[in-house]
C-alpha cells in the first residue's frame, strides 16, 4: 500500500518580474515560483500549472513587483545599531582612525550589556530585513558581557526571522583574560550549533585585527577554530596603523603574518584590506581568501579606498559588507562602484564588477558558510526571497537591472527567509516594530550615558 503524501507548506510567487542566472533570459515577465518546505522547487513563467499533489497553496501576487533573491550583508556589527547618533560629551573629535576606534567604538563595545546585545540583534536584523537583506555575517564585541553573548546576537537573529553567521571577535586589547573569554565563546557557540543544528545560524572564529593580536593569542584561536573546522572573519589593513604595527612587531605586514600564522583560506573572510600591496593581493588570491570590501565606512572613517581592481585582476573573490555603516547594501555596493572610479580615474569601470560582488559573490561566501544554496532564484536553493516595488520611468530588462537597482527607488514590500514570510507590505510580520523601537530608544539612552 502507498504511503498516505503528507500536506506541505507551499507559497507560489507569481506574476512579478523573476530575476534568475537559470534562465537565458535573466528576467521573466510574469514570471513565478513555487516554494515548498522553505525551499524553491520550481521557477518558470506564463501561466503556472499546479503539481497534482494535494499541497494547499498559498498565493503571494508579485504583479508590478521585482522578484529576486535576498541580499547578503557579508559583514556588519550589529551591536552599532544602538550607536546612530550618538554623543559622547567631553570627547574631542578623532583626528584619526585609532582614535576613533579608543573614542567611541571600544567605549561603546566595553558598555554594552546583554541585554543591549540581544535587543541590538533584533533591531538590526530587522532593519536588515526590511533593507532586503536575508542574510547577515555579524562581528560582536562586548567585553564586559563575552560568556553567552553569542546567544543574545543568535537569540536577536531569531526571533526577527534572518539568517545569520555570528562570531566573537577575539583581542587582546582588554588583557589575556578576555581573549581567551573570546575564543571559548566561539568555540561554545559552535559546539552548541553542532549538537543542537539550525539551518538559519552559522558560527566562525571572530578576531579583531592583526594590531590588536598578540602571536600567542592568534596561534591559540587557529588551534581552537581547526579543531571545529571554523573560518576566520576578521578585519585586515583596515588602516595604516595595523601595517606599521605588524612592519614594526613582527617585521612582514599584515596579510603575510596572517598567512604563516594559517589564517588565510577560502573559509577566511578578510574584511576591509584597504592597504594591502600587490603582492600581498597575489596571496589573498592563492590562498582563496574572500575580501570584505565596506567603502562607506572606509570613506566614512577616512582610512583610504582599496584597491578593488587589483584584487579583481589577480582573481581574488571580493564581496560587500556594511561594516555597521547602516542597513542598505545597495548602498555599499552604489559607493564601492564611485569609490573605484574616483580611484582608478576611470568613469567606465566596475558596472559589471559591483554586481558580481553583491549578486553572486556575497551569495557563494554565505552559501559555503551555511552549507546551503543560498542568494540564488534557483531550483533546490533555499527560498530567501525579496519582492521589490519599483515605479521606473525608463524601461527595466536583465542588461541594465543593475543601474535601476543602484539608482531607482526600489522598496522592499515583501521578505521570505526559508520560505516564511518574514516582511509584509514593509512591516514585519513577526515583531510589533514599535514597541521593539521604543525599547530600542530606551535602552541606547541608557548605554550612551554608560559610555
Amino acid at each position: 500500500m502507498d504511503k498516505p503524501k503528507t500536506q506541505r507548506d507551499t507559497t507560489l510567487i507569481k506574476g512579478g518580474d523573476v530575476v534568475t542566472t537559470k534562465s537565458k533570459k535573466g528576467l521573466l515577465r510574469g514570471g513565478w515560483v513555487l516554494v515548498k518546505d522553505g525551499r524553491i522547487a520550481r521557477i518558470g513563467e506564463g501561466e503556472f500549472k499546479r503539481d497534482a499533489d494535494g499541497d494547499k497553496v498559498t498565493v503571494i501576487n508579485a504583479e508590478g513587483r521585482l522578484v529576486l533573491p535576498g541580499f547578503v550583508n557579508a559583514h556588519t556589527h550589529l551591536y552599532s545599531t544602538l550607536a546612530r547618533g550618538i554623543k559622547l560629551a567631553g570627547t574631542a573629535a578623532p583626528r584619526n582612525f585609532p582614535e576613533q576606534l579608543e573614542n567611541l567604538w571600544w567605549r561603546l563595545d566595553r558598555a554594552l550589556t546583554y541585554e543591549d546585545c540581544y535587543w541590538s540583534s533584533l533591531v538590526g536584523s530587522l532593519l536588515s530585513l526590511k533593507a532586503g537583506v536575508t542574510t547577515v555575517i555579524d562581528h560582536h564585541a562586548s567585553p564586559e558581557a563575552i560568556d553567552k553573548s553569542l546567544d543574545a546576537i543568535a537569540h536577536g537573529m531569531v526571533e526577527a526571522g534572518i539568517r545569520g553567521s555570528v562570531c566573537y571577535e577575539v583581542s587582546d586589547r582588554d588583557g589575556q583574560d578576555k581573549a581567551s573569554l573570546g575564543i571559548y565563546e566561539n568555540v561554545r557557540f559552535a559546539r552548541g550549533l553542532k549538537e543542537t543544528p539550525n539551518d538559519r545560524l552559522s558560527a566562525m572564529m571572530g578576531l579583531h585585527a592583526s594590531f590588536t593580536l598578540s602571536q600567542p593569542t592568534l596561534l591559540r584561536a587557529r588551534d581552537a577554530a581547526a579543531e571545529l573546522d571554523l573560518g576566520f572573519h576578521l578585519h585586515v589593513a583596515e588602516d595604516t596603523c595595523d601595517v606599521a604595527d605588524s612592519q614594526k612587531r613582527y617585521n612582514r605586514r599584515v596579510v603575510t603574518r596572517l598567512q604563516e600564522a594559517g589564517i588565510l583560506s577560502a573559509r577566511t573572510l578578510a574584511i576591509h584590506c584597504v592597504h594591502v600591496s600587490d603582492s600581498e593581493i597575489m596571496l589573498l588570491g592563492r590562498t582563496g581568501t574572500n575580501v570584505i570590501h565596506c567603502p562607506r565606512s572606509n570613506l566614512s572613517n577616512a582610512v583610504g579606498i582599496a584597491p578593488v581592481g587589483k584584487m579583481f585582476r589577480h582573481g581574488v573573490r571580493v564581496g560587500f559588507g556594511s561594516d555597521g555603516f547602516g542597513f542598505w547594501i545597495l548602498e555599499d555596493a552604489l559607493a564601492g562602484m564611485i569609490a573605484w572610479r574616483l580611484a582608478e580615474h576611470a568613469p567606465a569601470v566596475a558596472a559589471i564588477e559591483t554586481e558580481l560582488m553583491l549578486l553572486k559573490n556575497n551569495p557563494v561566501i554565505a552559501s559555503a558558510l551555511f552549507e546551503d544554496k543560498i542568494g540564488e532564484l534557483a531550483e533546490g536553493a533555499a527560498a530567501d526571497i525579496i519582492l521589490l516595488g519599483y515605479d521606473s520611468p525608463t524601461p527595466v530588462d536583465r542588461g541594465n537591472l543593475w543601474t535601476h537597482l543602484l539608482m531607482g527607488d526600489v522598496r522592499v514590500e515583501t521578505v521570505l527567509v526559508g520560505g516564511r514570510v518574514v516582511i509584509e507590505d514593509g512591516r514585519s510580520t513577526l515583531l510589533d516594530e514599535a514597541a521593539v523601537f521604543e525599547r530600542a530608544r530606551s535602552l541606547a539612552g541608557q548605554l550612551w550615558r554608560r559610555v
